[in-house]
C-alpha cells in the first residue's frame, strides 16, 4: 500500500486499486496550548509504528511497523539501532508528498548548476541518487499578539557648510506606542538534529490550506522523525519569528510621523494560542565532496532547495581581484573625490 504522489491517492502498489486511509480523526484540529503539559503527560505509545536510533548522528525515527529501517535518512548510515515504541502527541495532521523523487533529484540538479563559486568538478561529478523520503516533525503556532514598543524616530534636515556643501543632520526623538497581529501557522521545526538554517532555507510549507488528517498509511515508504523540541520550547522559538513581525509594524508606525525609525524594546503579550503536531515532507540527501559531507533538502510539497555547499578558493581570489582592479581602473579616472561621490551614490542607491 503506497501513497501514489503524481495521482495523490492511496493505491496497492500491485494490482493499483484506491483505497480511502483510515485517519485519527475526520479534521485537522488545533489544540488549546495551555493543555498542553497535560496532553504530553497523558500521551501513550504510537500504535503500530517501530522505533529506530541512528547510533551516528542520534536521530530517532518512527516507520510502519511492517517496514525495516535500513538506512539514517539525516546522514545516510547504516548504523541503525531497534528502539522501542515512542509515547508523545501523535501527529494531528500531515501534508503528503507532491513532489517525487525523480522531480526532487531534477530540482537539486538544477541548484547545484546555480551555484556561485562551486568547484567545477563539484559541478560536474555531484553525487546523485541518493535521496530519501521522510517525514519532519513541526509545531505550528497561532497567536494573537499586542505589543507595547520603545525607540525613537529620526527626522533628516539638510544644512550647508562654510564651503557651500549639503549634508544631511537628523534629529532624533523618543517615540512609544503599540501594535498588533493575529499570527496563523508559525512553523516550527521539532527535530533538534537537523541542519536548522537547512530546513528554514526551504519554508513555508502550506500547513494552512494542505494539512491532512492523519494517517499511518501515509508513512508507507517513508521515515518519520519523532519529534524532540516539545511543545512549549517550540513556542519559544516561535515567539521570536513574532518579534520580528511585530518590530517590522513598529518601525512601519514609527515612519509614519518620521523619517527613520529605530526600535528599542518590545513588550509582548500573546492571547488565543493554539498549535497542532504536524509531518511534513522531505527530500533528504548528503554527499561527499574533498572529505568532506553536505547536507541538502528539497521540500516534498514545493520543491525548493536548499543546502549546504563547498566554495572554489581560486574563483573566489580571482572575483577579488578583478573587482579591485576595476576599482583601480575607476579611480585613476575619475580621481579620489570623484570617485568617493560615485561610490557613495551608488551605495546610497542600494539602500
Amino acid at each position: 500500500m503506497r501513497f501514489d504522489i503524481k495521482k495523490q491517492i492511496f493505491a496497492c502498489a500491485s494490482c493499483r486499486s484506491e483505497y480511502d486511509l483510515q485517519t485519527l480523526s475526520d479534521n485537522v484540529k488545533e489544540n488549546d496550548f495551555n493543555s498542553y503539559l497535560a496532553r504530553e503527560k497523558a500521551t501513550v505509545p504510537f500504535e503500530g509504528l517501530a522505533m529506530a536510533v541512528c547510533q551516528k548522528c542520534g536521530m530517532e525515527i518512527s516507520f510502519p511497523g511492517t517496514q525495516f529501517a535500513a538506512v539514517c535518512p539525516m546522514c545516510g548510515s547504516t548504523q541503525i539501532a531497534t528502539e522501542k515504541q515512542h509515547s508523545g502527541i501523535p501527529p494531528d495532521g500531515v501534508i503528503p508528498f507532491k513532489i517525487d523523487k525523480n522531480d526532487a533529484q531534477e530540482k537539486f540538479r538544477v541548484w547545484v548548476k546555480s551555484l556561485w563559486f562551486a568547484p567545477n568538478d563539484f559541478r560536474r561529478r555531484y553525487g546523485e541518487g541518493g535521496l530519501l523520503g521522510m517525514y519532519l516533525p513541526f509545531w505550528t503556532y497561532n497567536a494573537c499578539a499586542i505589543s507595547s514598543y520603545r525607540g525613537r524616530g529620526g527626522r533628516n534636515r539638510f544644512v550647508r557648510d562654510s564651503r557651500g556643501r549639503t549634508r544631511t543632520v537628523t534629529d532624533w526623538f523618543p517615540v512609544q506606542g503599540v501594535v498588533s497581529a493575529s499570527f496563523d501557522d508559525v512553523q516550527i521545526c521539532a527535530s533538534p538534529k537537523k541542519e536548522h538554517h537547512i530546513i528554514e532555507g526551504i519554508l513555508p510549507y502550506g500547513t494552512t490550506s494542505s494539512t491532512l488528517p492523519f494517517s499511518s498509511g501515509y508513512l508507507s515508504g517513508y521515515y518519520a522523525e519523532v519529534y524532540k523540541v516539545k511543545a512549549n520550547e517550540g513556542f519559544e522559538s516561535a515567539k521570536g519569528k513574532m518579534e520580528e513581525e511585530l518590530r517590522r509594524l513598529a518601525a512601519r508606525d514609527i515612519r509614519r510621523r518620521f523619517d527613520l525609525a529605530e526600535v528599542h524594546s518590545l513588550s509582548t503579550k500573546y492571547s488565543n494560542v493554539t498549535y497542532k503536531h504536524v509531518l511534513l515532507p522531505l527530500w533528504s540527501s548528503a554527499f561527499g565532496y574533498k572529505d568532506k559531507t553536505y547536507n541538502y533538502a528539497v521540500n516534498g510539497e514545493t520543491g525548493k532547495v536548499s543546502g549546504s555547499r563547498p566554495y572554489s578558493v581560486v574563483k573566489i581570489t580571482l572575483a577579488v581581484m578583478t573587482v579591485v582592479i576595476a576599482l583601480i581602473g575607476v579611480l585613476s579616472l575619475f580621481g579620489a573625490e570623484k570617485f568617493a561621490f560615485l561610490l557613495a551614490a551608488f551605495l546610497h542607491a542600494l539602500a
